[in-house]
């Protein structure tokens, strides 16, 4: 009988297991052990997982981000969301081609191997709070389909969903929404709502964002295209065409625009500076250890 209740004991020990760490708001997914073991320390921008022309592909678009307007997002408070590159590849379905089909046109395996060479490098360009994604367009024309990689600084993306939390709440989106999600449902949405949605994921200013939206309003109601200038923010490789957007014609920078602007500047300067230690005698850049010592420098000042 004695033996008969500790069998029974014995049965019921995972399901009261399992009961004492509900109670303890412990998940049954939880290595409890786990807590005890500190978490492994990643490097900025490891590309040891890469091949040595990956590697290589990696400190190019490294480089491509900083002498351009992703300066901005890697560092500094201006822009959530930056366009590195963009690149074709022929994913997309021919219009000739019936939809919903299981198969895809032959081609698409070739060019698949670039998207997962971009995508793995993607992965492994990641420090803290700033990281890449690669981001397909919804249009494609003759079979090709456009794909940006994309730099994004988390910390800003998560202050920007949270203040505009009344455009972005209708999708569900949180702050805690991944990068990932809300770029790729953006890029498929409406059209104003597309527009507006880029353009707080790119830094633009309200009044930039709202002109820019009914601009695009107007012109499908009226016919007729809306003037307009557009206010620059200088980057490494030129002063026009990058970290712009577009106002009303005859525009007077406001306080908000020039702040901007001086920041911009601030940061430019620095990576000017920073950038003729990091050449190599080709020329090319150390682009990953540049960033690396630049955030070990900003948080020894911090």
């Amino acid at each position: 009988m004695a033996l008969k209740k500790i069998n029974t004991w014995i049965a019921m020990l995972p399901v009261l297991m399992l009961a004492l760490m509900l109670a303890l708001g412990i998940s049954a997914c939880t290595n409890i052990g786990a807590s005890a073991k500190p978490e492994t320390a990643v490097m900025c921008f490891d590309a040891s997982l890469l091949n040595a022309d990956e590697q290589r592909l990696a400190d190019s678009l490294l480089t491509v981000a900083l002498d351009n307007e992703a300066l901005f997002t890697f560092v500094g408070p201006l822009k959530p969301m930056s366009t590195i590159a963009t690149f074709y590849v022929e994913v997309a379905r021919p219009d000739s081609t019936p939809r919903g089909g299981r198969t895809v046109p032959k081609q698409v395996a070739g060019d698949l191997v670039r998207v997962e060479k971009f995508q793995r490098i993607a992965n492994a360009m990641r420090c803290d709070k700033v990281r890449f994604i690669l981001q397909p367009f919804k249009m494609a024309s003759g079979g090709k389909r456009a794909m940006d990689i994309c730099a994004v600084r988390i910390d800003l993306f998560e202050k920007m969903l949270g203040r505009e939390r009344s455009f972005w709440g209708q999708w569900g989106f949180t702050p805690e929404t991944p990068p990932e999600t809300v770029a790729s449902v953006i890029e498929y949405e409406q059209k104003y709502d597309r527009y507006r949605g880029y353009g707080y994921l790119f830094g633009y200013p309200e009044h930039a964002v709202t002109f820019f939206v009914e601009a695009a309003r107007s012109e499908d109601t009226a016919k007729k295209f809306v003037v307009r200038d557009f206010f620059q923010m200088p980057v490494a490789s030129g002063r026009e065409g990058h970290f712009v957007y577009a106002v009303p014609k005859g525009y007077t920078p406001q306080p908000e625009d020039l702040a901007v602007q001086q920041q911009a500047a601030k940061i430019l300067a620095e990576y000017q500076v920073r950038r003729p230690r990091y050449l190599n005698a080709d020329s090319t850049l150390r682009a990953r250890q540049l960033l690396r010592d630049w955030y070990r420098d900003m948080k020894t000042s911090d």
